[in-house]
C-alpha cells in the first residue's frame, strides 16, 4: 500500500510540473523587415545601445502556454535574447552603432512574449499559431527621455500551424520594426 501511494504520489507530481519544451527560434531580423527600415531616414549620429537591466539580452523565459494546450509545459522562450538581438539590428539600419557613440538607454520596464499552441492530437511537434508580445520601454537619448508601450498580436491561419516558432519570430520582428521607428523619430530631432 506504502508503494502504491509513493507511485501515485510521483506520477501525479510528474503530470502537475509539465514537460520541458526547446523550439528552434531564429535571432535574426526577417527580409521584409530590414526591407521596411530601410526606407526609414537615416541619423547621421552614432550609437551605443545600453541595456537596462544589463543582462536583459541574455534572458530565457520558461513558461507554459497561454492556452489550453502547453499551459503545463516549461518551454523555453528567449523573450530577451530575441528581442534585444532583432532591435540593435534593426536600430542598426537607420544609424551606426559604436561603443563609443551617444548612450542610448533603455530601460525594460515589461517584456513578455505570450503564446499558444496548436490544438490537435495529430500534431507531431508542437507548433506556435497564436502570438502576443509587449515590450514596454523607457528611452533616454542625449536630454530625452520617453516610455512606450510596443504590441503585437499575430494569428495564425493555418490549421495545424505554419511552422514551430515563425509566429513568434514575426511578432519579435514586428516589435523591433516599431521600437526602431519610435527611435527614429527621438534621433532625428538631434
Amino acid at each position: 500500500m506504502k508503494k502504491l501511494l509513493s507511485l501515485s504520489a510521483l506520477i501525479l507530481v510528474t503530470t502537475l510540473t509539465g514537460c520541458a519544451v526547446n523550439l528552434p527560434y531564429n535571432n535574426r531580423l526577417n527580409y521584409t523587415s530590414i526591407s521596411e527600415l530601410s526606407a526609414l531616414p537615416k541619423v547621421q549620429d552614432t550609437v551605443y545601445i545600453k541595456w537596462n537591466p544589463e543582462t536583459f539580452p541574455q534572458r530565457i523565459d520558461i513558461q507554459g502556454s497561454d492556452g489550453f494546450v502547453g499551459g503545463g509545459t516549461r518551454t523555453r522562450i528567449p523573450t530577451g535574447v530575441a528581442l534585444s538581438s532583432r532591435i540593435e539590428e534593426a536600430i542598426a539600419q537607420i544609424a551606426k552603432l559604436s561603443s563609443n557613440g551617444s548612450p542610448l538607454t533603455i530601460t525594460v520596464e515589461k517584456a513578455r512574449s505570450g503564446f499558444e499552441y496548436t490544438a490537435g492530437i495529430l500534431n507531431r511537434a508542437p507548433a506556435i499559431d497564436v502570438a502576443d508580445v509587449t515590450l514596454v520601454a523607457t528611452f533616454e537619448y542625449k536630454e530625452q527621455k520617453w516610455t512606450n508601450t510596443f504590441n503585437s498580436k499575430l494569428k495564425d491561419p493555418k490549421m495545424g500551424g505554419s511552422s514551430q516558432t515563425g509566429l513568434l519570430d514575426k511578432a519579435w520582428d514586428d516589435i523591433a520594426v516599431q521600437v526602431t521607428k519610435d527611435v527614429s523619430k527621438h534621433l532625428g530631432n538631434n
